[in-house]
């Protein structure tokens, strides 16, 4: 029997992390299965035999993208709430709507942990852009201390990845999301996302999510700016890329129901 190189093997391991990804973007399961998946991918990934540095990172993927499964809501009435508490700067209250929020925290923190092991063996733009991705979702479910504390290091962090790798979509999205999803009292900036995510669609080919990351922020910061068939646009784009994905949908509803409105008007 040949061994498998270690080209195949990190492939594999990209494989398996890519396939969670999608089942959470997918929203096909719910969480106990997508759980399972989550549980089998560390399983496999221990198995393959991964150089012990290559492991923290795609744990840190792992679990990072087990909580973002946890993250989403189960209908399109609850991610519509909870996107306009959000909005409004409500962390508080969208916070309350998680069921396992303790066990989200956890997955966010061990991922972040993997991510800093990782880094103890070598900085480099991925294991810096995975620590910010974690931090990022982590901040509005802590303390509003926290918050203050430790918000400013996402964009910091995400700056570093940049330099590091000018082609890390993902580190440009990080510095882009303050503009979009952020409140105009912590720099929220819809219009200068938009301009910023232009820019960022230029760079080159992006992946599966990242496409859809770039849809969904196009589409937020359009209807930010009341801009409803443009934001449609955008929804309707990230559903074609992750069918039945809950928040792009709500999202497409609620751009609908505002064009109905101005139909009227």
């Amino acid at each position: 029997m040949c061994e498998i190189s270690s080209l195949e093997v990190h492939e594999t391991a990209k494989t398996l992390i890519e396939n969670l990804r999608d089942e959470m973007y997918l929203q096909r399961k719910n969480d106990a299965a997508l759980e399972r998946m989550y549980r089998d991918t560390l399983t496999k990934l221990n198995e393959l035999e991964l150089d012990e540095r290559e492991l923290f990172y795609r744990k840190s993927q792992a679990a990072y993208y087990m909580a973002k499964g946890y993250l989403a809501f189960d209908t399109t009435e609850e991610a519509l709430e909870a996107d306009r508490e959000f909005r409004d700067g409500s962390f508080a209250k969208v916070k309350k709507r998680y069921k396992n929020l303790e066990e989200i925290t956890r997955l966010l923190e061990e991922s972040m942990l993997f991510s800093e092991q990782y880094l103890s063996m070598g900085r480099d733009a991925r294991g810096i852009r995975q620590h910010a991705e974690s931090l990022s979702q982590i901040v509005t479910l802590k303390t509003m201390s926290y918050l203050f504390s430790h918000g400013p290091k996402i964009q910091s962090l995400a700056r570093e990845a940049v330099k590091l790798d000018p082609g890390d979509i993902k580190a440009h999205m990080l510095i882009a999301s303050r503009y979009i999803y952020s409140p105009s009292i912590f720099g929220g900036n819809p219009a200068k996302g938009i301009e910023t995510i232009e820019a960022i669609a230029q760079r080159g080919l992006p992946d599966r999510e990242d496409a859809h990351t770039i849809s969904i922020a196009l589409g937020v910061a359009h209807s930010k700016l009341n801009r409803w068939l443009e934001a449609a646009h955008y929804f309707r784009r990230a559903q074609e890329i992750y069918p039945g994905n809950i928040y792009s949908a709500a999202m497409l509803l609620l751009c609908e129901d505002n064009l109905e409105r101005e139909r009227f008007q």
